[in-house]
């Protein structure tokens, strides 16, 4: 009788084990399709002082975070603080690549001519972009417009 008894109930506590095994895999899957929509790129040090939306921001270190709004992919932009200083839409492009065993890639980087700071997210399927524009520094020559020499 007290080994039935015991088989019961590892029986019982075995079942309500697998059952809770199954809803953690769900959560887990869960939290997986909310990381899918907004993922923490990180702390990107910004090599040169920027322009945005009129605002000039210094060069220097952002946390930034891909997230979707409506549908579409856009860039926030936080201080150290983690205080959100601006939303930037992103630009999407197809990706065709040959390695598509990856979740995502993060690449950075002024482009030619030192014009633009582009961050691009490599994802298997498409390039999820965002460009800044660098503040150029004025020239400060004692030149005037007229003046051929």
């Amino acid at each position: 009788m007290k080994k039935i008894m015991f088989f019961l109930i590892f029986i019982l506590l075995a079942a309500v084990t697998a059952a809770g095994l199954s809803q953690d895999t769900q959560d887990t899957q869960d939290a997986q399709d909310i990381q899918d929509k907004d993922i923490n790129l990180g702390r990107i040090y910004f090599p040169k002082s920027f322009v945005h939306a009129g605002k000039d921001y210094n060069k220097g270190v952002y946390l930034v975070t891909l997230t979707e709004k409506e549908g579409f992919p856009w860039f926030k932009i936080f201080n150290k603080k983690k205080e959100l200083l601006f939303d930037e839409m992103a630009v999407v492009r197809p990706y065709k690549g040959r390695r598509r065993n990856f979740k995502y890639r993060v690449r950075k980087g002024l482009l030619k001519g030192y014009e633009y700071f582009r961050i691009r997210v490599v994802k298997p399927d498409k390039m999820i972009m965002a460009f800044f524009l660098v503040r150029q520094k004025e020239s400060g020559s004692s030149k005037k417009e007229g003046d051929v020499n």
